[in-house]
């Protein structure tokens, strides 16, 4: 990617990751393709493996799941390759399966070779192409062949999207403040040829004061991005909500340095909603979407907001700021009620909201909150499904008075280090209508290590769920 004058990254296109990704899985245009021969554990009888193969896994000593076996060949430079799985640590064909073969590989261009499952397939070819994932690197040097089986088109949309959340979490807040991820949206919105609204400066401040009291001291103006898909107006209404902190240092309540190192993540509520749209934009679903993002950096400054500063919000409820650390619930807040206003089928926000949900469930599983048993039936049904893992939190209405204030409707912070998670989902609560079908998401949207399908640094997790179980829901309103 060409750079600009002063900047060390440019803001990602959805463009870039498409394209690679299109490359990455197809067919080869001249080379010949070398083989991927999946073999279970003493799976003798089956009749898609050819004899040679047969006769080299006979002769194998120790079967161990994960070894990748070169067969000998004379002058070709292209191989065939026996993957063996089934026995002890890998007993089906998975996600997990295809990141490891991929980590282990040769680079060359591949072809699956084994009679599978569509499911199979696809959760294969799906961990094979995560793991492939590297920061600020637009091409690869390991290819697939996609089976015919798998719908290209929306399976580049679901990988592109992911692979375009993590680019936009991983740049450093130095090239991706609200300028930044401004110019990367708008870019978004026209390769999906959509009308798109960017929100900013005295409407901003007088129409969303709370985002506005977050943002201020900053010298990237805060601001509201917002793109509209209209399908059919007959069709139901999905309205997805991304929190977009570009970075947090506390505010006056100053993050601890270890904490304010990653904060450049911030803004992974942000590039989960986008990943997500991608993948909607690319599969036709009968549905109408629109997408709202409140982008700010939390600084310091002459005008930062204080603790006790009390703010009105769009909805008319005063707020109180109990710690300026708790900023991401207040600019959600109003762009919460905003997407209200449009009356969503579903409303759904993604956002890095709290360490106490980290706390409770880790880095790997996000924290999810709703008050529709339907809707959590369906959301755990897909996360199982798609090994995508969501975890529903309660709405335990009576730690709603723990964000009591004196001087205020509301205070953004409740006084105890109990329940931080919930209450910070109690609070935005008070800012959606009690009959909205809404679902809170608390991400971490981070890996700490580096992990098969899961590279060290920005994550997009839970997005895959959330699309089938939108697609579902859809279907039967």
């Amino acid at each position: 990617m060409k750079m600009t004058q002063n900047k060390v990254f440019n803001e990602p296109k959805i463009i870039d990751y498409t394209n690679m990704l299109l490359e990455a899985f197809s067919k080869p245009n001249s080379q010949k393709q070398s083989l991927i021969y999946l073999v279970k554990y003493n799976d003798l009888y089956n009749s898609a493996i050819p004899k040679e193969i047969k006769t080299i896994y006979k002769g194998i000593k120790d079967h161990i799941d994960g070894e990748i076996i070169y067969l000998p060949r004379e002058k070709s430079k292209n191989l065939i390759c026996i993957v063996l799985y089934g026995k002890d640590k890998i007993k089906y064909v998975d996600k997990y399966l295809g990141a490891l073969v991929n980590s282990k590989i040769k680079n060359k261009y591949w072809k699956l070779k084994t009679k599978l499952s569509k499911t199979q397939e696809y959760n294969f070819y799906l961990g094979w192409a995560l793991n492939q994932y590297r920061f600020n690197k637009f091409s690869l040097e390991c290819f697939i062949e996609l089976s015919n089986k798998i719908d290209k088109t929306k399976f580049i949309s679901v990988v592109s999207g992911i692979f375009y959340g993590k680019e936009l979490i991983n740049i450093p807040s130095s090239d991706m403040g609200p300028d930044n991820l401004e110019i990367s949206f708008i870019d978004f919105a026209n390769h999906h040829k959509l009308p798109y609204k960017i929100i900013k400066n005295e409407v901003i401040e007088q129409q969303f004061p709370l985002i506005y009291a977050v943002g201020k001291a900053s010298r990237q103006i805060p601001r509201l991005l917002e793109f509209n898909y209209v399908n059919n107006k007959k069709y139901p209404l999905v309205v997805l909500v991304g929190k977009g902190v570009c970075y947090d240092t506390g505010g006056l309540d100053l993050k601890p340095s270890q904490y304010m190192r990653n904060m450049k993540k911030d803004m992974g509520g942000a590039a989960s909603v986008l990943a997500l749209s991608n993948i909607i934009l690319e599969s036709n679903l009968r549905l109408n979407l629109k997408v709202l993002i409140p982008t700010v950096d939390n600084d310091i400054g002459p005008n930062s907001m204080r603790p006790g500063d009390v703010f009105n919000s769009r909805a008319g409820i005063t707020v109180e700021i109990g710690n300026t650390d708790a900023e991401g619930r207040l600019i959600l807040a109003d762009a919460l009620h905003y997407a209200d206003s449009f009356k969503p089928n579903i409303l759904i926000n993604f956002a890095t909201l709290t360490g106490a949900a980290r706390v409770a469930l880790g880095p790997d599983l996000p924290a999810y909150y709703t008050h529709h048993d339907d809707i959590a039936t369906l959301i755990n049904k897909y996360s199982n499904y798609e090994k995508d893992p969501l975890w529903r939190l309660p709405l335990y209405s009576p730690y709603s008075s723990w964000l009591d204030s004196d001087v205020a409707d509301i205070c953004n912070i409740s006084q105890g280090a109990f329940a931080g998670s919930i209450t910070a989902a109690l609070f935005l609560d008070k800012f959606v209508k009690s009959n909205t079908k809404w679902i809170h998401i608390d991400t971490y949207a981070w890996s700490d290590l580096n992990k098969l399908g899961h590279s060290k640094g920005g994550d997009i997790l839970g997005v895959r769920s959330v699309f089938k179980f939108i697609k579902n829901y859809v279907n039967n309103l």
